[in-house]
């Protein structure tokens, strides 16, 4: 009794509590297929009661498109042969058989109550014809070919590939031939049923086909069914069946499907032995084991099962006898293995794992690891692919093939991964004796694109040199064998573009000269383009025409997109709007398609120009446009951004990153930088700080060394210089290499942190602290820094004088403020001693302006004289417009155009005017010119100066004109101080802050009022030129009682200039030191 308490217990094993007959009665020939649907049921049934049965119908079933099902399998409309509490005992344990999803099924008990298990005594004279007649056809036809599934479709009219109940009502409708014509194609269409019922119906039509007529896919679909019956013994002995009678693997894939599903782990391990014994007895050829195994939706996790059970056992296996556990883990390593391999099964966490057990086992074989890149690579794992071609450089899986470490090297190239590059190259000559040739151009191509000319000269050696071994040439002879040895001029392409990335553009020529004297070889339009890239970084314009000009004229190359993309780079660089827009119609003249760096080109240059809506408009239009190119829009849009950034137009920003979303124009580091830089500029570093922290590494998008000096800036705004180096140590942590721009700010930061020292200290001190800063910063300068994309601090200073340029500007700036005037000359000497040759005699302004103000705070005003006039000079240089040679545009543009461009170069040749870019490049030098002719009294040549920048084009600055009022005003031109106030600057008074503060109602400005103020341009009075002012009425009103000239003066001020006498009479006094000093004439 005990026993069969227990047997209740257990899954699936009601069968023991039911009797099972002896010998199963099989034999239902004997009733006519028509006798399961004659209706019976619906005629003795009550409507309620058909209303009951139909509610045990599983949810999908009762959804058919059919609602009239066959009754063939239906116990339910014969209950009444069952007692009541059988019923009941069915019903608890079995759902009512035919549609229970979660039942277990046994062997030959409750598995067959949804059949008749008994024959009817009624004869039926017409079944028993049609009996006969299959049968005959079966026997005397062996050869006759079943229907597919196609017939199928045609034969019942099917139209959906679920439509099970309605294509087994019309199977039943059919007579005997067609029955046995279309029962395999049945069979196969109902084994895509999840439902229990067709199941049965499969097993049923299984046993009505001849043995002789049973195909593989009729033992597959029936081993399926069974399994789905939860008849496993019947399954297994059907796929021993299979075999024995078709030596065919058929079902085995359900199987092992089954056990692995069921963590069934020594089942499904015994089945993989059977098949590899039979696969070499019989060769199965392409029949795949684990065909619905990699279909399995939770296979990752069933493989840890596996690995898991196989180290138990290999730990739990004495040492003596280990050889059975071999078998064991080659089994468990295919399962592995084919996981791995199966996209569909990936999981970041159970890769790794799946992966260590195989290290463990010591199976991981190179093609392990290399189908393991495979699939990564193919996800777009690129970080799980490396670190696995790391693991396998640890492991056994050091011998990868060569298409495989070309893979690997390309990520690594794309994250610009220098040891994964150089640990690639090694596994080349250690497993291949020497990278290939598309390893090395890659490489060098990567390494050029950073700067490092030392990594791409010596692989540019190795690369002559491995070629001449395998042509068998010696490596003396080599100027004699580069001609063959070379293939095309586009092998030195890294050589010219790693010196030009570094702004060496002397190496560049020098090296494109010998393309044709040294290597016998035509430049091509690769080597053109990289030689017109090299003068736009060092801003040698002239020498860009030139160049461009001989490419013209070349019969043999022809300028393509990426040259014109080029040279509408370089004029859109120095805000030649004029210029770019040439070169572009130029482009279209030549039938040169555009491309994504021209519309970069035009919008940079109307960026320049100060004419954002039509920059943004040409980002709309670009959308919408077939552009050759990455197809991003990208470079275009950030921009724009950039240019809203710095007039901390936020509104703008957010509404141009939204319009970015809705285009599908996708967001890159620098979007992100251009929205961290408009943070700053409003004085908040914090909230860029959290983009860069956790923003960025949400988006998958990785910080560069420019994002980092955009923070640090930001700090060094606020005045946070202690930030700054926390911001630094975080970008030593992730091991991202400085650039000159992160030292500057760096370097800066301190310099304000020393500045209690530089104040206080003995001149010594002084001179000891700020020029060992400065020679640590100078000592680990190196052009390869420069070379690291965009750069922050440096303006619009060429590439090859930027490095040095700002931090001598800055420390000479420093120095001259503590009057160490000898330490001055001696930096800027050997400034001079850093730069080309070619630029030692125009050094750029930022140079030029510290010198000159240290010049001016050791009284030589010679020496500013001289510095301003150098000034001049190079600001009219680089500000200057360049027109295109006429002998380019001439030949290209129709005969209509050609006398409109000789006019317009005789107007240029004529006036010059500066480039809207370049107004402000004057505003910081006037400022110390203007200070120290304040100084010596020259007010006549202080206005002369004024108007001769003017005039040739330049525009004075907010902070610029206030210090000139306030130095007409401390040297008593009043009248012409009150002027230049009203006419230039009082048109931007908005009042005193103060009195606004004291109304009773909020007064605050508009926020787009406010951020506009701290453009450059938005002029208006500042306090301390309000002060200067208000000291010149005050003592106009003091001699107006004894002068009459003077009375008249004054009425003369509030007649003409009445807006600064309004705001002179209502400023609120402060009464600070500052503030009685200079309304008491002591400054």
């Amino acid at each position: 009794m005990l026993e069969r308490t227990a047997g209740c217990l257990e899954s699936g094993s009601l069968r023991r509590l039911l009797p099972i007959p002896k010998k199963s009665l099989k034999s239902r020939r004997t009733l006519h297929s028509s006798f399961w649907h004659h209706g019976a049921g619906d005629i003795e049934l009550s409507p309620l009661w058909a209303a009951l049965v139909r509610a045990t119908e599983p949810v999908d079933q009762q959804n058919d498109v059919v609602q009239k099902t066959s009754t063939s399998h239906s116990a339910m409309l014969l209950d009444f042969l069952y007692p009541a509490g059988t019923i009941n005992f069915l019903r608890m344990y079995s759902g009512w058989g035919v549609d229970r999803q979660d039942g277990r099924w046994g062997r030959g008990g409750l598995g067959k109550l949804g059949y008749r298990q008994y024959t009817s005594i009624a004869k039926d004279t017409s079944s028993t014809e049609q009996t006969t007649k299959e049968e005959v056809m079966q026997d005397r036809e062996p050869d006759t070919k079943d229907g597919t599934l196609q017939t199928l479709y045609e034969k019942m009219g099917l139209t959906k590939s679920y439509d099970y109940e309605e294509a087994w009502r019309q199977y039943m409708l059919l007579d005997g031939v067609d029955q046995l014509l279309l029962r395999m194609p049945l069979m196969e269409y109902l084994s895509k049923s999840d439902r229990v019922v067709d199941a049965e119906r499969i097993t049923e039509l299984f046993e009505m086909v001849k043995e002789r007529r049973r195909a593989p896919v009729v033992y597959r679909v029936t081993i399926r069914a069974h399994l789905k019956l939860r008849n496993l013994a019947d399954a297994m002995e059907l796929q021993k069946a299979a075999f024995e009678a078709l030596k065919t693997p058929a079902g085995s894939a359900e199987l092992l499907a089954h056990f692995m599903q069921n963590s069934s782990w020594w089942r499904a391990f015994s089945l993989w032995t059977e098949f590899q014994a039979r696969d070499r007895e019989c060769h199965f050829g392409q029949y795949d084991l684990f065909e619905l195994v990699v279909n399995m939706p939770n296979l990752g996790y069933q493989a840890i099962d596996l690995a898991e059970y196989v180290s138990r056992k290999i730990r739990n296996t004495s040492p003596d006898s280990t050889e059975g556990n071999s078998e064991l883990v080659e089994f468990a390593s295919t399962v592995i293995r084919r996981t791995l391999n199966t996209l569909g099964a990936f999981n970041p966490s159970s890769f790794s794992t799946l992966l260590d057990f195989l290290r463990l086992w010591q199976v991981d074989e190179p093609l392990v690891y290399e189908e393991a890149i495979e699939t990564l690579l193919s996800l777009n794992q690129t970080k799980m692919a490396v670190k696995c071609y790391r693991l396998a450089r640890q492991g056994r899986g050091a011998s990868l093939s060569k298409p495989v470490l070309h893979k690997v090297l390309k990520v690594l190239c794309d994250h610009h991964s220098i040891l994964g590059m150089q640990q690639v190259l090694d596994d080349f000559f250690k497993v291949h004796s020497r990278p290939t040739t598309w390893a090395y151009k890659l490489c060098m191509r990567e390494f050029a694109s950073q700067g490092d000319a030392t990594t791409v000269h010596a692989l540019f050696e190795q690369f002559i040199s491995r070629r001449e071994q395998k042509l068998g040439r010696p490596v003396e002879g080599r100027n004699s064998s580069f001609q063959s040895t070379l293939h095309s001029a586009d092998e030195i392409a890294p050589l010219l573009h790693v010196h030009a990335k570094r702004g060496e553009v002397s190496k560049v020529v020098s090296i494109f000269n010998q393309i044709e004297k040294m290597y016998n070889l035509q430049p091509t339009i690769m080597c053109w383009n990289i030689l017109l890239n090299a003068y736009g970084k060092v801003q040698d314009t002239s020498s860009a025409y030139e160049c461009f000009e001989k490419l013209l004229e070349s019969p043999n190359t022809r300028p393509d997109d990426y040259t014109f993309g080029t040279m509408m780079g370089i004029c859109a660089s120095r805000g030649d709007l004029e210029r770019t827009i040439e070169l572009y119609m130029l482009a279209d003249e030549l039938k040169i398609q555009k491309s994504e760096a021209m519309i970069d080109s035009l919008v940079s240059a109307y960026i320049s120009e100060g004419d954002l809506q039509k920059a943004e408009q040409l980002c709309e239009d670009a959308v919408n446009l077939d552009l050759k190119g990455s197809r991003t829009r990208t470079r275009m849009w950030n921009y724009l951004l950039v240019a809203y950034a710095v007039r901390r137009d936020l509104t703008n920003i957010n509404r141009v990153l939204q319009r970015m979303a809705e285009a599908d124009i996708n967001y890159d580091e620098y979007t992100y930088s251009a929205l961290m830089q408009a943070l700053c500029m409003v004085k908040q570093p914090n909230k860029a700080y959290d983009i860069l922290r956790e923003v960025m590494v949400e988006a998958g998008v990785q910080a560069t060394a420019f994002h980092y000096a955009v923070i640090m800036g930001g700090f060094l705004t606020t005045g946070e210089s202690r930030k700054v180096f926390a911001v630094q140590n975080r970008m030593r942590r992730r091991n991202i290499r400085a650039t000159t721009s992160t030292k500057l700010m760096s370097f800066r930061a301190q310099i304000a942190e020393d500045q209690a020292l530089l104040d206080e200290g003995s001149e010594v001190e002084i001179f000891h602290r700020a020029k060992q800063m400065f020679q640590e910063v100078i000592a680990s300068v190196d052009p390869q820094d420069v070379s690291q994309g965009p750069r922050k601090g440096h303006g619009r200073l060429a590439i090859d004088v930027a490095h040095t340029s700002t931090f001598y500007s800055y420390i000479m700036f420093v120095l001259g403020q503590h009057e160490e005037f000898e330490t001055v000359d001696k930096l800027f000497e050997e400034f001079k001693r850093t730069v080309p040759e070619s630029k030692r005699d125009s050094p750029p302004i930022p140079v030029l302006s510290a010198l000159m103000s240290a010049k001016l705070q050791g009284r030589n005003f010679q020496a500013v004289e001289e510095c301003w006039k150098l000034i001049l000079d190079q600001a009219m240089e680089e500000g200057r417009t360049r027109p295109l040679p006429a002998k380019v545009l001439g030949n290209a543009l129709p005969e209509s155009d050609r006398s409109r461009l000789s006019m317009n170069v005789a107007q240029n040749d004529q006036t010059e005017k500066v480039i809207p870019a370049h107004h402000l490049e004057l505003a910081d030098s006037l400022v110390v010119y203007l200070r120290a002719l304040a100084i010596q009294n020259k007010i006549q040549l202080m206005t002369e100066t004024v108007r001769d920048v003017l005039d040739r084009g330049f525009v004075l600055d907010a902070h610029t004109w206030n210090k000139y009022v306030q130095f007409l005003a401390r040297k008593h031109a009043y009248d012409l101080a009150f002027r230049i106030c009203e006419e230039k600057l009082m048109p931007g008074w908005t009042g005193w802050a103060r009195i606004r503060w004291q109304l009773p109602v909020r007064n605050r400005l508009p926020i787009e009022l406010r951020r506009s103020r701290q453009w450059p341009t938005h002029l208006r009075p500042m306090y301390y030129t309000m002060l200067y002012l208000a000291r010149e009425y005050i003592e106009l009103q003091d001699s107006a009682a004894e002068s009459p000239a003077r009375e008249y003066a004054l009425s003369d001020l509030e007649r003409d200039f009445p807006k600064t006498v309004d705001a002179i009479k209502t400023m609120p006094r402060s009464d600070d030191e500052e503030e009685r000093h200079i309304l008491r004439g002591r400054t």
